[in-house]
């Protein structure tokens, strides 16, 4: 994990600092040590943070662009797809609280934690690529997928399957009239 991601409050400058970094999938799997990794793989990650401090409270504001590899949701050939955005993260002195405290409210979502002088952004920017990764990854936005039938990949050929095979068990419907 790259140490580069750790940062001092300390010796925080009070006009804030710039960090710019770029990292690929061995950075990313690195981040769930222990934990289940996302279903892709990071082709590459680049973050341009600006860190700010005012009092205890650290803000974290960013843009993220971030390459994304796995097989099509459709097709199953391999997709590798661009995602990112803006991001704006909160950071405050870790408290104890007792179980009744411990309800979040909405602005509470984008905030998080902090013990000592050191922040470490790896699990935020790790966090933020999760959160831009599409639920379905597709090849191309008309991936037309496999036949249903056969197997096909309707992309690159075509079947001779009829589209319009009837499920055995509601074949006894198609004789079905409605009188008036």
């Amino acid at each position: 994990m790259s140490d580069s991601l750790k940062i001092n409050l300390a010796i925080l400058p009070e006009d804030g600092l710039r960090l710019r970094f770029s990292e690929g999938n061995a950075w990313f799997q690195g981040c769930f040590a222990g934990d289940a990794p996302p279903e892709f793989s990071l082709v590459s990650a680049d973050a341009d943070c600006l860190i700010t401090r005012s009092g205890d409270t650290i803000y974290v504001r960013g843009d993220l662009s971030a390459q994304m590899s796995r097989e099509c949701s459709r097709c199953l050939e391999p997709a590798t797809i661009s995602a990112g955005g803006a991001f704006a993260y909160t950071l405050v002195p870790e408290k104890t609280e007792t179980a009744q405290d411990l309800e979040l409210s909405a602005e509470e979502l984008e905030t998080g934690c902090y013990r000592g002088d050191f922040i470490d952004l790896a699990p935020i920017i790790c966090e933020q690529i999760v959160l831009v990764a599409p639920m379905k990854f597709l090849c191309a936005e008309n991936c037309r997928g496999l036949c249903p039938h056969c197997g096909v990949n309707l992309n690159t050929g075509s079947c001779s399957c009829r589209s319009e095979t009837v499920d055995d068990r509601l074949a006894a419907l198609k004789k079905f009239t409605v009188k008036k």
